[in-house]
């Protein structure tokens, strides 16, 4: 079997090297389905390389340049940096049409904006340079959001995570990357999985003896002749040259060496196309149109769960509906940068904190987790910390008006884009069911038989609204039994769950946490969280380099494991957010944001 394989893996490569042409597309997963060859085109004229120069800080947004330019059809005309040979992201076809998956995520975004696109080959040697001289207005296509570039460029929130990985013959008995310890290990040089792994097996004590190969067909060789154990490599480069089930006796081991957050690249402190490009992202989710975009070039198994990324819907995203002209060309600084004042020993001032007790004299567990998470983040970045006084339900005019550095527990909603920013999404808010204890109902579809009674507090009048919707999703309409029945009090509430004169109780979920964890042996909690909604620190206006920082402590919280300790301690139910991880150092700005 094994000297089939070699065979015609290096009949593939024979092929390659008397046409040369592509070697098919195969599977590292021998039961995929299999795609189309790709239809191979001429090579395209490279730019030519950008002389080195110093790039000041453009004082205009790119939102004037595109303003200002008129594309034949009478439309602002919006330049894009992407590379033209990054298959399955992006690729000029053999008509000269750009296609791919971030190809049109890019043009959707100019169809959101009501805006031609000029496409832009870019490549690695010139991307970064052109995006600063103002040559093109965004960069996207493999654009890795790595917190060692965070300094010259900015991103937006990241919508799919690539992999640095393993390849193998199927009948290796390597099943995961650690079982590489030890092994010989391909990989190609200068690469990025070449630096992944490399980072990787020292952070992990593995020893491995590393080849180098200048090519990667020449790594593909060698793996078909049994020189190296593994290669390492990019996932979907990888599934372009040997991937789609063509041949067979092929795997990929479990793990990855890095994970890659892709996202749109662009100028540092640039609030107004940040933004535009955030609310479009949150469009492409809120209709489906992100999902569609997967399904066409990603179908069936393809793509693993957790890299499909995406992005939080803001509260009132519908409620804006500025125009491109609407936005600032302007590019304004931060009055006051956060890290300048932790840097010269100045207290962070917090404001959100103080939330009053309710009538049972319980407290919302987002108050716990507000208080455990400011303070962990400022031990771990030498801050002392300042409590604004009567700031709960303030933090926003606060951090407006300059008055606070940091809010916590802010709900990150369209209505304040323009004052203030959001960072490091490390709770939600939303709605949860209370039932019996040992009940068997788990979702609405329960109200199908038996009692349908939705008990909600007097003092909510969304909640029952909400759960009518969803009970009427599955069938369950007031016509036919669906009773709202409301509740003053927290305990009358749950003591109606308890004896059966309600079904379940439907409230904001902070409220009926504490209320759950007072009365174990009555009732409980179901897992979903309904109608979600992002809890994020806010921050002063386009302070970048106090968002990045954040965002960086939240996954170094992540990755060393206190911030699932902290969810659990907090709410003991529901499972804590997934967080990106960016690659790169945890040194930000000067300041630690490791442990």
């Amino acid at each position: 079997m094994l000297r089939r394989i070699v065979v015609v893996l290096s009949f593939a490569f024979a092929c390659l090297l008397i046409l040369g042409s592509l070697p098919p597309s195969v599977s590292a997963q021998t039961d995929r389905t299999p795609i189309p060859l790709a239809t191979l085109v001429a090579p395209t004229p490279l730019p030519p390389l950008p002389i080195p120069s110093a790039t000041p800080l453009p004082s205009q947004s790119a939102v004037a340049r595109i303003k200002a330019r008129i594309s034949p059809n009478n439309k602002p005309l919006l330049i894009v940096g992407i590379p033209y040979n990054i298959p399955p992201f992006a690729e000029i076809t053999d008509t000269g049409a750009i296609e791919g998956f971030e190809a049109d995520i890019a043009r959707a975004v100019g169809e959101d904006w009501g805006a031609d696109i000029e496409w832009k080959q870019v490549t690695s040697e010139n991307a970064e340079h052109l995006l600063l001289s103002g040559a093109i207005d965004f960069l996207i296509g493999e654009q890795i959001v790595s917190r060692n570039v965070q300094s010259e460029i900015d991103f937006t929130t990241p919508y799919f995570a690539n992999r640095q990985v393993a390849l193998a013959l199927a009948d290796a008995t390597q099943v995961d990357i650690k079982d590489l310890n030890g092994q010989t290990v391909g990989v190609v040089s200068g690469s990025r999985g070449a630096e992944a792994f490399n980072t990787w097996a020292e952070g992990n004590g593995v020893q491995a003896n590393v080849i180098s190969f200048a090519m990667l067909d020449d790594a593909l060789r060698a793996l078909a002749d049994q020189q190296i154990t593994a290669l390492v490599g990019d996932r979907w480069e990888l599934d372009q040259r040997v991937g789609g089930g063509k041949v067979g006796g092929l795997k990929l081991l479990n793990g990855a060496f890095r994970v890659e957050p892709y996202a749109i690249a662009m100028v540092r402190y640039d609030a107004s196309l940040r933004t535009l490009l955030e609310r479009t992202l949150q469009r492409l989710v809120s209709s489906d149109r992100l999902n569609q975009i997967y399904t066409r070039w990603f179908p069936g198994s393809d793509l693993l769960p957790e890299d499909h990324l995406i992005p939080s819907v803001w509260r009132n995203l519908d409620t804006d509906q500025r125009t491109l002209n609407d936005f600032e060309n302007d590019i304004v600084m931060p009055a006051q940068p956060v890290i300048d004042r932790i840097k010269n020993g100045l207290p962070l001032r917090v404001a959100g904190l103080g939330e009053p007790m309710n009538a049972a004299g319980t407290q919302s567990p987002l108050e716990g987790i507000n208080r455990a998470m400011i303070e962990e983040m400022a031990r771990r970045w030498g801050a002392t910390v300042e409590y604004v006084p009567d700031s709960y339900g303030k933090g926003e005019d606060l951090l407006a008006s300059g008055q606070a550095d940091i809010a916590v527990g802010i709900e990150a909603k369209w209505g304040a884009v323009d004052r203030i920013d959001f960072a490091g999404t490390y709770a939600q808010r939303g709605y949860r069911m209370m039932v019996r204890a040992q009940s068997n109902v788990e979702t609405f579809a329960a109200l199908q038989t038996g009692s349908r009674n939705i008990g909600v507090f007097n003092d909510d009048p969304d909640a029952y609204e909400i759960a009518k919707k969803l009970a009427e999703s599955i069938g369950v309409t007031e016509e036919v039994g669906l009773r709202r029945v409301g509740y003053d009090t927290e305990q009358g509430a749950a003591d109606a769950v308890f004896n059966n004169n309600i079904r379940i109780l439907f409230a904001d979920a902070f409220r009926l946490i504490p209320l759950a964890a007072a009365n174990p042996n009555r009732v409980q909690l179901t897992a979903r969280l309904y109608d979600a909604r992002p809890i994020a620190f806010g921050l002063p206006r386009n302070d970048v380099d106090f968002r990045v920082l954040i965002d960086v402590t939240l996954q170094e919280m992540v990755k060393d494991g206190t911030y699932q300790r902290l969810w659990t301690q907090v709410f003991n139910v529901g499972d804590p957010l997934s967080v990106v991880i960016w690659p790169g150092t945890s040194v930000m700005f000067g300041i630690k944001a490791s442990s």
